[in-house]
């Protein structure tokens, strides 16, 4: 069955509720979908609605809620604090980020950061990344959409997140990822990556009296918009659901 995002929606059985412009075009122009069929719609929050069309116009487009279930949440909350990379990049980040489980990306200036957020143009670029991570979750059928914001200073980024561990990849420190990780699974976990030219000593040091701990990828140093995902993989192997037996769901 198709399934489509519709955030900040309620859904009601017996009630009806409206398609976004967006959505209308893509399930009347693209899909050629007819009234009558069936579709899911969710709220990006976990709640997945069975839901019937049953007005498809040029201008409008509504969709009767059949029915409706609450997914799980996921066991393992993942923050991503990625310092902004130029273009591509970051959509990159944004999109696989998605696919792999992230929960939540903020999106950071840094000293030497080379693509900046502009704040005229900051509202048009989270649209549009919001775009990115909803067509990465509804293609990789996620019922939890990650939330994206961005700050003017690492400080202020730092200040914002609500891992119980807290990690810092950081290319001039030798201290591997198994030292620091714990026994015991931790429910969120927040990721400080830089940008194309790595954080400054300066910025470690402000992280690690944060609370980062501070640790490196073996022996290569990676990308920007390779190693949070290398490092969101190893962590939704260990503590997440990647490794989860999905039989038993």
């Amino acid at each position: 069955m198709r399934r489509f995002f519709l955030p900040e929606t309620a859904f009601q059985p017996a009630t009806t509720v409206e398609l976004s412009p967006e959505l209308l075009k893509h399930i009347r122009n693209v899909l050629r979908l007819n009234v009558g069929e069936d579709i899911e719609l969710l709220d990006g929050s976990g709640t997945i609605a069975r839901c019937r069309l049953n007005a498809l116009s040029t201008k409008s487009g509504t969709a009767l809620v059949l029915s409706t279930r609450v997914a799980p949440s996921p066991p393992l909350i993942i923050e991503l604090i990625q310092g902004t990379a130029k273009g591509v990049k970051l959509d990159m980040v944004l999109q696989k980020g998605t696919e792999l489980g992230a929960s939540r990306f903020i999106l950071s200036a840094t000293e030497r950061s080379i693509g900046r957020l502009k704040e005229e143009r900051l509202t048009a670029k989270l649209e549009r990344w919001k775009k990115i991570t909803q067509e990465a979750a509804r293609q990789c059928q996620q019922t939890h959409l990650p939330t994206i914001s961005a700050t003017s200073s690492l400080t202020e980024a730092i200040n914002n997140c609500h891992g119980q561990l807290k990690l810092m990849l950081w290319e001039e420190e030798t201290q591997p990822l198994s030292l620091v990780l714990p026994d015991t699974p931790p429910k969120a976990i927040s990721v400080l990556v830089g940008p194309e030219g790595g954080l400054t000593s300066a910025e470690a040091n402000v992280a690690k009296s944060a609370g980062f701990k501070s640790v490196r990828l073996g022996p290569r140093i990676l990308r920007t918009e390779t190693a949070g995902l290398a490092i969101i993989s190893i962590l939704q192997y260990l503590y997440g659901d990647i490794a989860a037996d999905i039989s038993e769901e």
